[in-house]
This record gives structure tokens, sequence and C-alpha cells, in this order.
């Protein structure tokens, strides 16, 4: 055979690339006759092949035993790259959805593991998603920390999912981390996809604000191409203020939640109901993100719940959330944290950037996540973070205490003062309350009663061996009695509060020459000391040891206003809490008499001088006075009372069942007569108007049209009383006074008339709300708008009109509901004292509710 017809295409024999190297490599292994019976058998069974006819049934049954799709796909798949088409779309949609729970219990991870299923049923039964992305759109959700923005991100989501279900025309829709995308935007999604996003998509680029700015403005960027190439892909992003430009069409703001909405998931979270600090407006707060319900959750969870002070909360929420989010800054960045808390709660908002510091440091302070800056202004991502930082900043000196505790900042510092307190060592402690005290006692006040609880805890949970005793330095260096050193301390807690209380101090406690008395002490035990309030002339001292003090005998009352008992207790800030109580006790009953001094031309000394002049008319004749008293016969029988507790240490008058009056009553009704003028007193509010029946009720004497203009002129009077009561005794408290914070202030409300024939009630109810009122002046008379329903089945279109507003003490709703009879004598003095009583309980300088009664 010649050379070409060996290498004829005839003669070629088909042969794998394994053998053919081989007979390459090894020619002499393979002769010539080998290679042609290889040849024939080829040829035979190509031969054969070409005469069989299979049918299609045979064909299938060939092919199902030789290999399957899924064999192919199998087979491709591990010889080809990974790609997102390798996939089929069951597999596809079973992975999204894996992927969805995935990062809703990654979010929980500070959940107690027990409750992560019941946050996710939680989670499930909420409304359809609160966010609209249209086709061919970029929208961006921009929140600070824990708002939210990826709960709703992943609600909008997860609507695109059961649409991709559904529909097998609808893209599965893709969640994409920011910083997990390495390129581009569309390769990211190409990739996540298979390929070109030709159907309806729907796309989440997550955490803007976890890449530099110019990588999300790049991102931005890219969505927006990525929107107008391909117009059924909608893209929404989530970003923090400030990580990307974000122009205004596409941002949408994430509002805070509703504090009812937090609730239902913290109920949820924590499997409980009621939550007693919940009641606090500021717990009221952390309700309104998703972060802090959680966080709160864990708290409470611990077993804290009903043991908590609403600061230890506030602290331990905060320290929590940082040691969770480890922000990472600067030593620059982390002092001018406090700075900017101080900043925050001097000027109540958000404080200008370019004021504050130089970009650079703003731009770390965003990076921090702990500050928002949005539109030029600096705030805390949370109001949790304010307090925090502004305690560091009170105890790193920024802000004085004087500052926070001042009448109009205390309100905003409280708890940064608390915070501060707590973390402090008791020399310092001591020196933060007695400037406290003497600057703003409600400020001091209530530092004590809110960190009173936790103090009281930590003395209870040390066994009897190991609490220390309170320091009281009773030794010093030129050898004082302990008693007398002792005495030297109360003294000057005393006198601390008392300098904060100004010209109501001398009406608390004795004072002779406008100084405290002088103090008699002695030790009746070595942790009780005896303290009397000297007479006049008796002591030259202010802290004499004296060894005639005792109780039972009575032989102090000759050199002795009263005496009292300091049992040391052993806790700290013990010298504070009984000299505040000292002073608490005259409070309450000046109180309770609603004898605090007021202006002379005040509604409420019209009050009392009607009050008295009956009281004393009657007890002089036997009978209740009409209307009108003339004022030459009560002021001669004033005379007589006046001359007569001349006297006598203290003198009380009382006729039957009548309200008593004393010596004092007496004495100041004789000092106000001076400034009535004319012939006769009369009764401060109108006679009845109707005279026909037989009436059982006073109410029943009055047109409701009288009734409300009465009602609405004890409003308006009450409320200038209590402004009147503030500013005369209680100057320093400012805003600490919740009512009196808000002042100027509109009173709202709707006076409701029982049925004519109704023989049950005894006077018509009054609701009404009490609040700002932008449109008045500071020293404008409180307007007052009171409706009037003549039938006691109000509509609701007329009680919607007395709305829940936070104007009471901090900021807790005040909606108020009272029975104000027409035919009383003091109704003014009564709402404005209720007032007052609340907002001292508040503050805590009462222990206990007073109700008014005449």
């Amino acid at each position: 055979m010649s050379r070409e017809a060996n290498r004829a295409f005839d003669n070629l024999i088909l042969l794998c690339e394994r053998h053919a190297s081989e007979i390459d490599i090894t020619p002499e292994h393979y002769p010539a006759e080998v290679l042609r019976e290889w040849k024939q058998v080829q040829v035979e069974a190509h031969s054969k092949a070409r005469h069989l006819a299979l049918t299609d049934a045979e064909a299938a049954e060939v092919a199902e035993a030789s290999f399957t799709s899924d064999d192919l796909i199998e087979r491709l798949t591990a010889v080809l790259p990974f790609s997102a088409r390798s996939r089929s779309r069951a597999e596809a949609l079973v992975l999204a959805s894996k992927g969805c729970l995935a990062r809703s219990k990654v979010r929980l991870r500070s959940t107690p593991a027990d409750r992560v299923e019941a946050a996710l049923a939680w989670k499930a039964r909420q409304a359809t998603p609160e966010v609209e992305v249209p086709q061919g759109a970029l929208r961006v959700l921009v929140a600070p920390m824990g708002a939210g923005k990826s709960e709703k991100a992943e609600q909008w989501w997860s609507e695109g999912l059961t649409a991709a279900w559904r529909d097998a025309d609808v893209e599965i829709p893709v969640w994409l981390e920011a910083r997990d995308i390495p390129a581009t935007l569309t390769s990211a999604l190409q990739n996540a996809t298979g390929g070109d996003p030709l159907r309806e998509c729907r796309v989440v680029v997550d955490n803007l604000d976890a890449v530099s700015p110019q990588q999300a403005d790049r991102l931005l960027d890219e969505a927006r191409r990525l929107v107008l190439t391909w117009p059924l892909v909608s893209v929404l992003a989530t970003t923090r203020p400030g990580a990307g430009t974000v122009d205004e069409v596409e941002r949408i703001d994430v509002e805070p939640w509703s504090p009812e909405r937090g609730l239902d998931l913290l109920r949820a979270v924590a499997d409980e109901y009621h939550f007693r600090t919940l009641e606090v407006y500021e717990v009221q707060q952390l309700l309104t993100s998703p972060l802090q319900v959680h966080a709160l959750a864990t708290w409470l969870r611990a077993g804290r719940d009903g043991r908590v002070s609403t600061h230890e909360l506030l602290s331990g929420l905060a320290a929590s959330i940082l040691q969770r989010e480890r922000p990472r800054a600067s030593p620059q960045v982390w002092e001018s944290l406090p700075r900017l808390a101080a900043c925050v709660l001097d000027a109540d908002g958000a404080v200008a950037a370019d004021s504050f510091a130089r970009r650079h440091v703003i731009w770390e302070l965003e990076e921090t996540g702990l500050v928002v800056h949005d539109r030029g202004l600096l705030r805390f991502a949370l109001p949790l973070f304010e307090q925090h930082f502004a305690a560091q900043a009170l105890q790193d000196g920024h802000t004085s205490i004087e500052s926070a505790a001042g009448p109009d900042q205390f309100p905003r510092w409280r708890y940064a003062l608390a915070f501060a307190v707590e973390g402090a060592t008791y020399e310092v402690v001591e020196e933060l309350i007695l400037r406290m005290a003497r600057t703003n006692p409600a400020a001091a006040s209530w530092v004590l009663k809110e960190t009173e609880d936790q103090t009281t805890r930590r003395a209870h949970l040390q066994s009897p061996a190991r609490r220390p005793a309170v320091r009281t330095n009773l030794t010093s260096g030129d050898d004082q009695e302990p008693a007398v050193v002792l005495g030297l301390r109360l003294r000057e807690a005393m006198l601390a509060w008392l300098h904060g209380l100004g010209t109501l101090g001398p009406h608390l406690a004795p004072h002779h020459h406008g100084q405290l008395a002088p103090w008699g002490v002695r030790l009746a035990t070595e942790e009780a000391l005896i303290i009397g309030h000297a007479r006049d002339g008796v002591l030259d001292e202010d802290v004499f040891l004296r060894g005639d003090l005792e109780f039972g005998t009575g032989q102090w009352r000759r050199h002795f206003h009263d005496i009292s008992l300091f049992d040391r207790p052993r806790q700290d800030l013990a010298r504070w809490k009984w000299t505040r109580d000292r002073l608490r006790d005259p409070l309450t009953r000046r109180l309770r008499q609603r004898t605090l001094p007021v202006p002379p031309a005040s509604p409420l000394a019209t009050e009392r001088v009607w009050f008295l002049a009956r009281l004393i008319m009657e007890n002089r004749h036997g009978s209740r006075p009409a209307r009108q008293i003339p004022l030459d016969d009560l002021r001669a029988e004033v005379d007589r009372l006046v001359a007569h507790a001349a006297n006598t240490v203290r003198s009380t008058w009382q006729r039957g069942g009548s309200q008593p009056f004393d010596s004092d009553d007496v004495r100041w009704l004789e000092s106000q007569l001076q400034h009535v003028h004319g012939d006769l007193l009369e009764a401060p509010r109108p006679a009845p108007d109707l005279t026909d029946g037989n009436p059982r009720y006073f109410w029943q004497t009055y047109s409701p049209q009288l009734t409300r203009s009465i009602t609405a002129d004890v409003l308006r009077d009450a409320l200038i009383g209590y402004r009147e009561l503030v500013e005369t005794n209680f100057p320093r408290f400012g805003a600490a006074l919740g009512l009196y914070g808000i002042f100027p202030v509109r009173g709202k409300g709707i006076v409701i008339m029982p049925r004519p024939d109704d023989t049950q009630a005894w006077s018509a109810t009054v609701v009404f709300a009490v609040h700002r009122d932008a449109s008045s002046g500071d020293r404008d008379t409180p307007a007052v708008d009171m409706g009037l329903a003549e039938d006691p089945d109000v509509p609701n279109d007329i009680w919607q009109q007395v709305r829940a507003v936070h104007s009471s003490v901090f900021r807790l709703p005040a909606v108020h509901q009272h029975q104000l009879s027409t035919g009383l004598e003091r109704q003014a003095t009564n709402l404005a004292y209720s007032w007052l009583v609340r907002d001292l309980k508040a503050v805590g300088w009462l222990d206990e509710t007073i109700n008014f009664y005449d």
C-alpha cells in the first residue's frame, strides 16, 4: 500500500486521545495488521448502525436508560463555572426565602433566643409594606441607627418574593449588601439573576452607610442608570442620613414608630403585658425604634421589670447598645461626643454642624453612626445617647452642675444628672447634690428620688455585716464632739435646701432675724442624733451640744421650738434625704391647708378672703352669711380675733361642723383686708340664676350657660393662681414643675351637664386639657375655651375637641376630668393646688397625693 493510500480518509481509524497518543509514542506495539482489524470492526459497526431503525419510543427508552436532563445539568455544573442560571427556579425561590429568614434572625441576635420565634411571628402579622417604589425608579430609605430601615426594605422585598412565587414572569428579588458589591451594581445584579434583568425585578441595596461616601454616591449613580436601562427594575436602598447624595424625589424618610406599635412588639418579645416603667415619657420614646424595643425587651427579660428605676433603665440601655454597636472613632471624636450632647440639650434640639466642629470632625462623627448629620444639623441617632454623653460632659466639666440643674435646663438634663450622680464617688456625689440643692431644690430632690430605689436595693442586697456605715466625718482636727460634727453636716444640707427654696424657707423651718434657728444636738445612741430648733436667744452658736434634749420629759419646750431624731441609716446621701423630709412635712401641711403665700391680687387670695370671712362671720353669728358681708363688721371681728391671738401661742376656732381657722388665718386676713376696698365683701362667683322648682343640688340652680361661664372663669383663675404659687414659692424649680414648664398655656374643654331629672348627679362634669399656647405672650392671661354639652351622651366629635397632649410633668399626657360644683367657694384654689401637688410629687417634694375638698 502506498504512503498516500495508507493516509487516506477511508483508512482513518477513530481513536480517543489517550489511545492515539499511546500509538504515537509506541508504534512498535501496534503493527499495521492490528490497525487494519480495528478499521474493519469500525466499518462493520457503522454499516450495521446505518441500517438499524429505532422508533421514537425506543429512542426515548435508550436515552432514559443512558442519562436524564438532571444528569446532564449535574455533569455540566461540575465542569462549568458557577452561575445563578445553574439553579432551577424552584431552588432559587427556596434559597431566597431561606435567606430572608436568615437576615431576620441575624437582626434578632440580641433578642433572647427563646423569644426569636415570637418576634418573627409578630413581624409576620404586620400590615402590608409601607414603602412604594415605582418600576424603573430608585428610592432611598433614610433614617438613623435602629430606626427600622432594613425591616421596611425587607417587607418590600418580601412582597416581591411573594409575587415571584405566584408568577413565573416575575424575577426573584435580589438583596445586596452595599459593602459586598465587588465591582458594579449591574454586574452584581447580573450575577444574582444569571443574566440581564429583563423581567420585573425588585432590588434592595442595604446599608449604603457601610461604605465610603464616594462609594455610596457611585452605587446610587449606578442604580439610576440601571433603572433607566431596564425599566422593569425598581431599586430600594437604605442609608443613614449623610451617607450618599440623595435627591429629594428619591428620599423616603423613615418615620419613628408609634409607641403603641413598639409596645405591641415589646409585649411579644418580653412575653409580658404590663410594665411599670413604661408610664415615663422617656421610656415611651424607647418604643419608637425596633433597635431600642429589642434592647428594652432583653433588659426587662433579665428580671429587672418592676424593680428598675427609669434612670437605671436608660443608662443600662445606652451602655448595652453602645456595646453592641461598638463604633470606631478617634480620641478626638470620643471627646467631641460629650460636648455635642451638652450643646444639643442646651439648645433643646439639633445643633448647626458648622458652628460645632471642623468638617473632618463632622465626617468622623457621622461614621460612628451615633450622630446624624442631616441638612446641616447635628443630632444623636438615639435621644438615649444625649443623656449618656451629657453625663460625661458633666463629669468632664464641659457643663456646670448649676447650668444643667437650672430652672429652664433641668428637665432636659435630668437623666444626665442622675447618670453622673450614679457613677461618681461618694465625695463627688455629696458635692454634686450640694450644688444642685442650692441651685434648684427640684433637681436635687428628683435625683435623690430617682436614684433612691437603686441605692436602697444595693444596700439591701448586702449582708448586714458588710454594709458600710454612712460617712459622716465624725472626727475632725480640733476634736469636736461627734454630735456637733454630725449636726454641722446635717445643717449644711438643710441650709443648701433653704437657700434653694428662697423666701419659702422661713415658712418651713424656724428662723430668727432671717437666719435658720440655731440647733441643739445630743447623741441619743451611737447611731441616733437628737436635734432641736432653739428659740430666739437661747444659743449663740449654730450647732451646740445640749444635754437637756430628751424625748418624753417636755423640759425641752422652754428652750426649743421642736425636737426630732436623726436615726442614721446605712445609706449614702442620708443627710440630704433627712433634711429634705424635715422640710417636706411642714410643706405638706401648708399644701393641705392651702396657705402658701400668693400676691394680694391673686384670684386664690380672693377666694381665701371670702372663705375665711364666711367662716369668721359664721363663727360670730352662728349662721351662714349672705353673698355680701359688710366690711366694717368683718374688720371689727378680725381685730377682736387678732387681739386674742396676740396673747396665745396658737389659737383655733371652730363652730359646729364647719371648718376650723386659726390665728395665722386671722392675721393673714387682717393684712389682706388692707387691699380690699368698698363697703361690702362679695362672693367671688355669680349667684344662681334659676329659682324655679325644688332643687336638690347646687348645679340645678344654675343654667347650663352660667355653669359654662363660671367653669371657664374657674379654670382661668386656677391657671393664673398656679403660676403665682410657683413664682412666689418655688421660683428656682422652674420648668421642673411640668405645668409651669409649658406656660403660656391655653385651656380647652367641655362642660357636660347632667339630665335635668337626674337625681344622682351632684354636679356637672368638666373634661379639659391644658397645652402650650404659642400665640400668647409669657405674661398674658391664659385663654380658656369651654364647650357645652347639655346632655351626658356627648357626641364623639365633641370628645375629639379635647385631645391628650404632652403637657404635664415631664411631658406626660394631660387630660383632666373633674366635677366642679358651681356652689363651692375655692374651686380655682383646689384646682391650682392639685396641679401643684402633682408636680411637687413628681420631683420628690411630696410622697403622697393630696385631695382637696370643701
